[in-house]
């Protein structure tokens, strides 16, 4: 897939529990040159996007990448479809240029999502997340390939462009069948470089996207990190984001202030040398494959 360099990841949760509103961040971001915006179902701000995409500073629509996410609740076909199409229409949108499978495993339904705006945290909270009367998730036994037959029949009646997943190992891709997914959206930072996960989606022809580079406690704290940035100038963080171009990953960072989004597309203006790279790579603590 032929994606902008970096996002904007339109996630409202923050650390403690807190949720931001981001209709403010992401008509700057637009402004300030981001041209490809992440947002999911479970997310609960689609009309903020929308409003944002809508506003006079941003750009065109078909200089957008808006990149969708479909929640484990609405992964039996018709919940699927209806959960798209009303993404759609909170965002103002005829299409997603790229719908995603939020993460591996169905949950039962208990109800639509919807935004926060309507819904408010609470509920949005209790139909995301389904309870047993034990208090543990409840699942849903759809078949992986059977949720992917209807990804495939979306692209096939124009609600998006390409289609994907996120947060999928590649057994879990393997799961669904055919056609491969355009793009896997997973975790990435030098704590969890998920490398298995990177190198098998390369040798696929899967585009990769990096979700919180930067948000990860003590990520923007790690010696080799603050010391690579310090010896050529950058800050931690446009260190972290060009560390993650460089592993060919598109990161998508979040930010409500817009000094932070100009510094943060910075990091497509210098390269990290290979021994900055050996660093970096050096101060992982591993993670999931």
């Amino acid at each position: 897939m032929n994606l902008p360099p970096i996002g904007f990841g339109c996630s409202p949760f923050r650390p403690g529990g807190r949720w931001v509103d981001l209709e403010a961040a992401v008509t700057t971001a637009l402004a300030v040159g981001y041209r490809l915006l992440d947002t999911a179902e479970l997310y609960g701000n689609e009309r903020q996007v929308g409003r944002a995409l809508d506003a006079p500073t941003s750009p065109p629509r078909r200089d957008v990448v808006v990149v969708g996410k479909a929640w484990r609740t609405s992964f039996r076909p018709d919940r699927l479809r209806a959960a798209c199409e009303a993404s759609l229409l909170r965002l103002g949108l005829a299409e997603f240029d790229l719908y995603l499978l939020h993460a591996p495993e169905a949950w039962r339904h208990v109800a639509p999502l919807g935004d926060v705006e309507e819904l408010g945290r609470a509920e949005l909270e209790r139909r995301a997340l389904p309870r047993e009367a034990d208090g543990r998730i409840a699942s849903d036994d759809v078949a992986p390939s059977e949720t992917w037959g209807a990804m495939v029949e979306l692209a096939e009646r124009g609600l998006a462009t390409a289609i994907g997943v996120s947060n999928f190992s590649p057994t879990e891709i393997e799961q669904l069948g055919h056609p491969r997914p355009s793009c896997n959206e997973i975790e990435h930072h030098p704590l969890a470089m998920h490398a298995d996960t990177v190198a098998w989606c390369r040798r696929e022809g899967i585009a990769l996207l990096g979700h919180s580079p930067l948000s990860t406690a003590g990520v923007l704290e790690l010696p080799e990190v603050t010391s690579v940035a310090r010896r050529i100038g950058r800050s931690p963080a446009q260190v972290l984001l060009r560390w993650c171009l460089q592993k060919g990953l598109t990161p998508l960072p979040s930010s409500g202030d817009e000094r932070h989004l100009r510094e943060n597309l910075e990091a497509l203006r210098f390269t990290l040398d290979d021994a900055a790279m050996t660093a970096i790579d050096a101060s992982s603590a591993g993670g999931r494959a």
